[in-house]
């Protein structure tokens, strides 16, 4: 019998969630903090080494900041795994700072990226001092990490490009650091590759003044930063502060990067009374990078070896565009910086690409520098063969005087077209970027706060008194909790996001039909990922046909559309139209990227999710096997995508009955994706319904009901009512309940996920067809046969319809009805159905799955025998009693049956 349902969004996942990072750092000499070593770091708090604080015991102090301590503490549950723990200190309780935790608690809960501190956790000590968990970061200051392990300065630069991009992230979520410096932003080898991670949102302002209750206001004269990485608005006490001061701190960081030393002399800062301090950041113009390389002559050649050059090319490699990056994003007007992280990242990627970048002057002889080095083969050639024609063609040069200009204006317009050209690509992919970041729960939780918080308004506004606000608050917030927020989002993200962009297309994008490719790439994407896949569909093919039209096949646009609509397909339950787009993808793509690209593994991996999923598993294992292993040596074990592969795996060993090979794999799978990716990512809720559903098998009830429970809460969260996932969970809940005998609390479980799959999913689907049978197999177990066999027969028309008469699960279906046809007595219906899908099963059920056939063998034993044809009757009985045997734990009981039912048959 089905029962259970284990599959949940196991495709490749190309675009793969961050893993949640700590806000401190292991090493004290990291934190810029007093050690704990330090007599005043030990009294700062009045929790201490071995206290507790709900589920967390605090080991050790391992920072200490203005306003919180940092601990190292040890969870116990649900999981056990060491975080970093921060409370507010002792004497710093006032409503202020009170105010400024709970910023920094939501502002971390806001951001979710692979390069930002995430936070895990948040409440209240039993002294009611706020505190929050993190996840411990080990990793140093990015410029002691550069300085200590001699990175050159591309690597540099590569590795700030990672940090701007997780700036942006965060203030894609109206989150403005405000203290951007190289503690905090932390760097550590992961795969013998350096991995930088920005901590620290504790002095976060929110762009759109809606974070906590009320905007939190610097007091006069307090400066909240730290003046070396100031901006000049920021230092100046403006309250309109915006992303470029992250901009202007991020510019800091790279001069220091590049030059081992920051803008002004940070001792010279320290120093200086407050006004000294704002008038130098405000009017004083910092050297540019170079020129300070140049004036330093005394420290630059130990600069330049930290750097692995020597001292006159590393003035020669700062000197000019890179001077032109810094100095841009430290201008004084901010109107002239950067506008955004992002777009500086653009320009120093543009720089390691030997392009133009945007902070250079745009004259023809920069320009043609840039093509030069991109392309000194060619050039070179083409030097030597114009110097030869230039002798021939000087006597005519008076003639090409007319020509020249004409040229050069009609150059002039094309550069102007081209250069518009790709400010609409830029836009296109930050409007990309934009809703590939949407977020259902996030933007729930959000409502919810939001709602709440103008409710607590209202009531004061209209003057009820305090000591009923509290009494109506709650009242309120018991009635909001009966609406999923996440629901509810995913609404208003279609309505007022997602449909409005996807009617714009046409209007503003005629002349780009690339642009308008990749922005319905992008909003198919949206949509498949929130589980609206009518919605997807239309999107997918436009995105698909516009990429063959433009690029043709072999393009690595093309391939990835190619995917994705193989991925839509599947998803939607329609298995034999997915197959050729993945064949062709596993075809396609290794000859355009490259065979151990990432979209090269994905494409194998998503081949063998659609071969298991038709019931064909010796055709999907080696698939399964060649994505893993390839995915384990080209991006290693901590690579969030690779627990997706392992955890694939085990589901098609369980499939094949080999259980006790595939429990390490789930095992494994859920401990990388909870570390890598996240607790409410959907690969983790996944992987916890995988194991419960694996314990579940095995028979392990008690231990798997935790897993289903917590995968459902997840779903219900971070997904909503009506997800997919969130149905499968659903129904795996039910399935649990129903096998520990609990049938009157299992049945509105199979009902819920009927229903919502049948109207959300449509009447075929394969999932919507599970719970036709399993809903059948609850009946059945209450007695209720009349409307099981009306179930069941439904499951089975409807699987021999949409999966094959040799499916697993039409085979399912066909032998559950058959036992209770045969048990209702009409034997000839229950040999006919039974007899015509023997050749079939004995095909399928293989390993652990042989008690299917056995199942079968067992009804169709009985009905022969009820009709007189002994021999048969005895064989079909005989042979399902050795394997029932055979596979010994409950199976005994259905031997015992056998055994019965043959002594009947030699009674009489």
């Amino acid at each position: 019998m089905d029962d259970r349902e284990k599959r949940a969004r196991r495709d490749a996942d190309p675009d793969p969630a961050g893993a949640p990072t700590a806000g401190m750092t292991e090493s004290d000499a990291t934190t810029g903090m007093p050690s704990a070593g330090d007599p005043a770091a030990g009294a700062a708090v009045r929790e201490g080494p071995g206290s507790r604080i709900g589920p967390y015991k605090l080991l050790h102090l391992i920072g200490e900041g203005g306003f919180g301590s940092v601990f190292m503490a040890e969870q116990s549950e649900p999981i056990r795994r060491h975080v970093a723990l921060k409370i507010i200190k002792l004497g710093m309780d006032t409503r202020r700072v009170v105010a400024r935790f709970e910023q920094e608690r939501q502002a971390l809960a806001l951001m979710d990226h692979p390069h930002i501190a995430k936070v895990l956790d948040a409440g209240a000590t039993d002294s009611g001092r706020p505190f929050f968990v993190m996840e411990l970061v080990k990793g140093e200051p990015i410029s002691t990490f550069c300085d200590r392990n001699g990175l050159d300065i591309a690597a540099r630069l590569k590795l700030f490009a990672e940090v701007c991009q997780a700036v942006q992230h965060a203030h894609t979520k109206g989150i403005i650091h405000r203290d951007l410096k190289p503690s905090n932003i932390l760097v550590s080898l992961q795969d013998g590759m350096a991995a930088a991670k920005v901590i620290d949102f504790g002095i976060a302002k929110a762009t759109d003044s809606r974070l906590t209750d009320k905007t939190i206001h610097t007091e006069l004269h307090q400066l909240i930063g730290t003046p070396s990485y100031m901006s000049p608005e920021q230092a100046g006490g403006s309250l309109d502060i915006d992303t470029r001061t992250d901009v202007y701190a991020l510019g800091v960081v790279l001069y220091e990067l590049l030059t081992g030393s920051t803008p002004f002399d940070a001792r010279t800062l320290q120093s200086a009374t407050l006004a000294e301090i704002q008038r130098i950041i405000r009017e004083v113009e910092p050297p540019r990078p170079s020129s300070r390389l140049s004036r330093d002559a005394d420290t630059l050649a130990d600069v330049a070896a930290r750097r692995r050059t020597e001292r006159g090319k590393l003035v020669a490699t700062v000197r000019g565009e890179l001077d032109w990056i810094v100095m841009k994003a430290l201008d004084k007007d901010r109107t002239r910086r950067y506008e955004s992280a992002g777009e500086m990242a653009l320009d120093v990627r543009r720089y390691l690409a030997c392009e133009a970048v945007v902070a250079a002057p745009p004259s023809t002889g920069y320009r043609l520098r840039k093509f030069v080095r991109r392309h000194r083969g060619a050039v070179s050639a083409g030097v030597a063969v114009a110097a030869a024609l230039l002798i021939g063609l000087a006597g005519f040069a008076w003639q090409a005087s007319v020509a020249s200009g004409q040229r050069d204006r009609a150059l002039e317009a094309e550069a102007a077209a081209r250069a518009r050209a790709e400010e609409i690509k830029l836009v296109a992919d930050f409007q990309a970027g934009m809703l590939e970041q949407v977020d259902p729960a996030a933007a729930g939780r959000q409502l919810t706060a939001d709602v709440n918080r103008r409710f607590t308004e209202a009531l004061a506004r209209d003057g009820v008194s305090e000591a009923d606000q509290g009494g109506l608050t709650r009242a309120f917030s018991d009635q909001w909790t009966r609406v999923n927020a996440t629901d509810a989002a995913v609404a208003l993200i279609d309505q007022t996001i997602l449909r409005p962009a996807a009617a714009a297309i046409d209007d503003r994008f005629a002349d780009q039909p690339a642009v308008a490719a990749q922005l319905r790439q992008t909003l198919a994407d949206r949509y498949r990922a929130l589980g609206l896949y009518d919605a997807a569909q239309p999107l997918q093919t436009a995105a698909l046909d516009g990429r063959r039209r433009l690029f043709g096949d072999d393009h690595s646009e093309t391939v990835v559309s190619i995917s994705h609509m193989g991925l839509l397909l599947m998803e939607q339950g329609l298995l034999d139209e997915a197959e050729p787009y993945f064949r062709e993808a596993v075809e396609r793509t290794p000859r355009v990227l490259g065979p151990e690209d990432g979209e090269t593994i994905d494409a194998i991996t998503n081949l063998g999710v659609l071969l298991e999923a038709q019931g064909r598993l010796a055709e999907a294992e080696p698939y399964y096997r060649e994505a893993l292993e390839k995915r384990r040596r080209v991006f290693g074990e901590e690579d969030p995508g690779t627990p997706i592969v392992i955890g694939n795996l085990g589901y098609l060993l369980e499939s094949q009955g080999k259980l006790d090979e595939a429990e390490p794999l789930y095992r494994e799978a859920l401990e990388k994706s909870l570390r890598l990716r996240g607790e409410d990512d959907a690969f983790t809720l996944a992987s916890l319904g995988n194991l419960g559903a694996l314990l579940h098998a095995q028979g392990r009830l008690d231990e798997a009901e935790p897993f289903y429970r917590g995968a459902l809460q997840g779903y219900r969260s971070a997904m909503g009512e009506d997800h997919p996932a969130t149905l499968t969970a659903v129904a795996n809940l039910g399935a649990l309940l129903k096998y520990q005998g609990k049938l009157t609390e299992a049945e509105p479980y199979y009902r819920e996920a009927l229903e919502k799959k049948r109207r959300s999913l449509g009447p075929d689907h394969p999932s919507t067809l599970n719970s036709v049978h399993n809903l059948g197999t609850l009946l059945l177990a209450q007695d209720r046969t009349a409307e099981a066999g009306r179930t069941l027969q439904e499951a089975v028309d409807a699987r021999r319809r949409t999966l094959g008469p040799g499916h697993p699960a039409t085979l399912n279906s066909i032998i559950a009805l058959g036992g209770l046809l045969q048990s209702e007595g009409k034997n000839a219906e229950a040999e006919r159905l039974l007899s015509s899908s023997e050749g079939d099963a004995r095909e399928t059920f293989t390993g652990g799955k042989v008690t299917q056939i056995a199942r079968l063998l067992m009804s169709l034993g009985k009905a022969r025998g009820a009709l007189g044809e002994h021999e048969t009757a005895v064989a079909n009985l005989s042979e399902a009693r050795a394997i029932f045997v055979a596979a010994g734990g409950s199976s005994l009981a259905d031997a015992q049956a056998c055994t019965e039912a043959l002594a009947g048959l030699t009674r009489n």
